[in-house]
């Protein structure tokens, strides 16, 4: 037997004897229904074990690397004061504090957080018999959401009710902090009732981190009829850790989604935005950013799902790729067969700066119906030189000229947030990262 199918086969067994031990702990002790699900995604876990390269979504990402180590459920136990953290909150903006997977009201800031809006943690919600339904939808199950539905112990929970304009934005703020090497599985429901709209800016930081870690989230969202749901995603965690983060997302008649995604630090970062567009005349926008700096790795993957008609999708990605870093993108629309007069548009364009930055690229269009206006395309280079000669020649030294170019390049990007105080801190974070 190769080494490879030994460590396949020592790391599946290592999670299905967690599984075992944390019984009491997991989101199934507060829900029978929700247990029944949890045990057959372990089962499946255990049969199909965590991917190889062989795997195509994971051709490019050896997810193994990172995530086969000695990594505990429960970490140390974490002594941050609100005080530790501050400094990442969104002035004016209620803010809601996820440290190592778990919502932790004392280190948050609700004081602005609207009475009408339900946010609290999972496992409560579910004890209660709500969003049940929504853990049990499966939808694109790949390994590591098998691997969170099964260990998942909490998560949070954000409710916003029938014809209600949620006008500030929600700041989730996710932290990992400690000293033990430690795999999080928090899974997260939000829904947004008919007629209803909500921003949601998450951000991901480490804090008093001196261990690897390894995220492993799910979010699941609904976005009900006419409503509207604008999701701003920052990740920004030390170069010790890692994370996969998944978004399933159903969009429902007339509904309209918006999803920024700005990836700028971690050792391994991997998305995975999959929306399921279910409802006539819905309105989809993805956009991306993400700068790699050597030796990290930044892979996004996203799928959409046509599966009615009249409906319209809109997606860029951009990325920016320093010498030694690795970038991935992939990026598939799925148009069925009843879905006619479907609009769909993905884009792709990456920058690389050194001979040995690295960047992988896979739009896909697959569609089923004939009465259709998609499109698909990529481009992968490097600066414009005759930009950058002009930039010099108007007195810029070279440094300054490329983090010119770079991002103006980004802007097309943070440009489509539509929160402006998020927009700007966006932009001063993108400023500081790129070359």
């Amino acid at each position: 037997m190769s080494a490879v199918a030994v460590k396949k086969e020592v790391s599946t067994a290592k999670w299905t004897t967690e599984f075992e031990a944390t019984a009491t702990n997991r989101l199934g002790a507060a829900n029978s229904s929700v247990k029944e699900i949890q045990e057959k995604a372990i089962q499946d876990f255990a049969t199909r074990g965590i991917p190889d390269k062989k795997v195509e979504d994971y051709k490019y990402t050896n997810i193994r690397l990172y995530l086969n180590d000695e990594y505990a459920l429960k970490g140390d136990v974490t002594k941050l004061k609100q005080s530790d953290v501050r400094h990442l909150f969104l002035g004016g903006h209620a803010t809601v504090v996820i440290l190592n997977g778990r919502f932790v009201k004392e280190l948050s800031s609700l004081k602005n957080l609207p009475q009408e809006v339900t946010v609290g943690n999972l496992f409560t919600a579910l004890k209660e018999n709500k969003f049940v339904n929504s853990i049990s939808s499966q939808g694109h199950s790949s390994q590591l959401t098998l691997l969170n539905t099964a260990l998942a112990q909490d998560g949070l929970f954000i409710n916003v009710p029938e014809r209600y304009n949620c006008v500030g934005p929600i700041h989730l703020l996710y932290i990992s902090s400690g000293r033990t090497k430690t795999l999080f599985n928090p899974r997260n429901i939000i829904k947004v009732g008919e007629g209803a709209s909500l921003t949601i800016i998450e951000s991901y930081h480490s804090v008093e981190l001196s261990e690897k870690t390894f995220t492993n989230a799910v979010t699941e969202m609904i976005v009900e009829n006419d409503a509207t749901l604008n999701n701003y995603i920052l990740q920004e965690e030390d170069k010790i850790a890692s994370q996969s983060n998944v978004h399933q997302v159903s969009v429902g008649i007339a509904g309209k989604f918006n999803s920024v995604v700005v990836s700028l630090d971690g050792a391994m970062v991997r998305n995975d935005l999959n929306v399921s567009i279910n409802g006539e005349n819905a309105e989809i926008h993805m956009h991306g950013l993400f700068v790699v700096k050597d030796g990290q790795h930044i892979d996004n993957h996203s799928l959409v799902e046509h599966n009615v008609p009249n409906c319209f999708s809109n997606e860029l990605y951009k990325g920016v790729i320093a010498d030694g870093g690795t970038g991935v993108f992939n990026g598939k629309i799925f148009v069925k067969q009843d879905a006619q007069k479907t609009n769909a548009y993905q884009s792709n364009k990456n920058i690389l700066l050194g001979d040995n930055a690295s960047m992988n690229t896979k739009p896909q269009l697959e569609i089923y119906a004939d009465d259709v206006k998609c499109s698909h395309g990529t481009t992968t280079g490097r600066l414009d030189e005759t930009a950058l000669f002009y930039l010099r020649t108007r007195g810029l030294n070279e440094t300054l000229a490329r983090k010119v170019l770079l991002g103006a390049f980004a802007k097309e990007v943070s440009d489509t947030v539509k929160d402006e105080a998020f927009r700007l801190h966006l932009e001063e974070r993108i400023h500081d990262h790129i070359a």
